[in-house]
């Protein structure tokens, strides 16, 4: 049984000297372990914050405050641009949770850096909750001493007086016995109700994946990518100012699945480190590598839109869905069925300057079997991006929660986002639409 005490709050409770003294033992621990040895960023970050929840003062972790200390930003530095601080995070939660999936012993407190946020959280071993309660209970011998009665005076009863004392103390014991009985009881309600878990609007968008018996499946967009064979390189190599060479496809090579963007890793990260927090250990597969009686059973989490088998098959036909308008060699756009006049789409995608990106988050329940379909699809990979961090964080499901009807946590829904973009950096999503039924 552990005991989470997270530093959010200036009415949090701060954790006792002992306390204090097992998070420092394990962060050193934790910072020259194997999984933080080799990024000094990740260990000096790690160590910024958990120092100064320790201390009390974690209201001051906002990502402008880490970008100025710790990455020397200015002060009046534009954060929806710059992710430096949101990429260190997102890395130290990954390193984190290779580091405790390697421990074969529990540890006295564990340490962990929830997704939308920079406050550790710290979760303490019960241990001395036994001891606690016995304290509340008085020793049975241990009676008051008698009003009016000095010690080193010596004292005859009568009969009467003596009679009257014996049945006092069997009622000063019982009185004794039922104050600890109550103690105890409170105690024990008190640890029920602090301890019993509190159920989020992020516990409860993700509760049908982690229900599920088998593990969820990850799969990743189909890629196809090009290269040139070596001689063909070494040919363009000896090339002169003004000379061509003439390719056919026996100078290319096509690799299947071989290459992933950083977006959609990004995303997956996001999603894999969000379930490792709920005890879910995902597997990850490229979406054609994937098989229907492999996957009998496990939730199916598709990421990417035209590129993802599995979203084509199980968005197409929901009010918000991809297509490429009249040509299949068309504009991607996100169209809405409810009004033909509604879309979203793309001027320009990447290598060129990118101004924006969408992206469709659906969760629907499969009628015959319930099991859960998720898929996070944009547009651009960037859009994948920004689908796999919404999912992930606390924040985004409150919001959504807002706009949603009762019993929203079983029903299907799609979310639409968008991002604004500079350079390769995105901005926090927006949600445009929400709909569910």
């Amino acid at each position: 049984m552990t005991s989470s005490l997270a530093q959010s709050s200036a009415h949090a409770s701060l954790p006792s000297r002992e306390q204090v003294d097992a998070a420092l033992d394990e962060l050193a621990r934790i910072l020259t372990s194997d999984s933080f040895s080799s990024s000094k960023r990740c260990r000096d970050f790690l160590e910024f914050v958990v120092k100064r929840a320790l201390a009390g003062d974690s209201d001051g972790l906002t990502e402008r405050f880490l970008g100025v200390e710790l990455f020397g930003r200015a002060v009046d530095y534009e954060t929806a641009t710059d992710s430096i601080v949101r990429v260190r995070a997102n890395d130290v939660r990954r390193r984190l949770a290779q580091y405790y999936s390697s421990q074969r012993s529990a540890t006295p407190v564990r340490i962990d850096l929830m997704a939308g946020g920079y406050i550790p959280e710290f979760h303490w071993k019960l241990q001395e909750a036994p001891a606690q309660l016995n304290s509340a209970l008085p020793s049975p011998i241990d009676h008051p001493p008698v009003s009016g009665v000095h010690e080193d005076q010596p004292h005859i009863a009568t009969s009467e007086e003596s009679v009257g004392q014996h049945a006092k103390v069997p009622a000063r014991a019982g009185l004794f016995w039922g104050s600890g009985a109550v103690a105890l009881i409170a105690v024990a309600v008190w640890m029920t109700l602090a301890l019993r878990p509190h159920t989020t609007n992020f516990d409860r968008f993700w509760q049908p994946i982690l229900d599920a018996p088998s593990s969820p499946v990850v799969s990743l967009p189909t890629t196809d990518t090009f290269q040139f064979q070596p001689n063909t390189m070494q040919q363009f190599s000896r090339l002169k100012p003004g000379e061509s060479v003439s390719l056919g496809l026996a100078d290319v090579q096509i690799f299947h699945n071989w290459h992933v963007s950083l977006p959609v890793l990004q995303a997956t990260l996001s999603v894999t480190l969000a379930l490792e927090r709920k005890g879910k250990t995902p597997l990850v597969r490229q979406g054609t590598d994937l098989k229907m009686d492999e996957l009998r059973g496990h939730p199916i989490i598709a990421i990417g839109s035209f590129s993802n088998p599995w979203t084509q098959q199980n968005v197409a036909g929901l009010r918000f869905t991809f297509d490429r308008g009249d040509s299949d060699s068309g504009p991607p756009r996100i169209r809405d069925a409810f009004n033909p006049q509604r879309s979203w789409s793309l001027l320009r995608t990447y290598p060129e300057p990118q101004a924006k990106d969408y992206a469709i988050v659906t969760r629907t329940f499969d009628p015959v079997t319930h099991e859960p379909f998720l898929s996070l699809a944009g547009l651009h990979s960037f859009g994948n991006q920004i689908a796999g961090e919404f999912v992930s964080q606390e924040s985004s499901w409150n919001e959504v929660a807002a706009r949603a009807p009762a019993g929203w946590e079983k029903k299907n829904l799609q979310v639409v986002l968008e991002t604004n973009l500079v350079g390769t950096t995105t901005s926090s999503p927006k949600i445009v639409d929400v709909y569910f039924w």
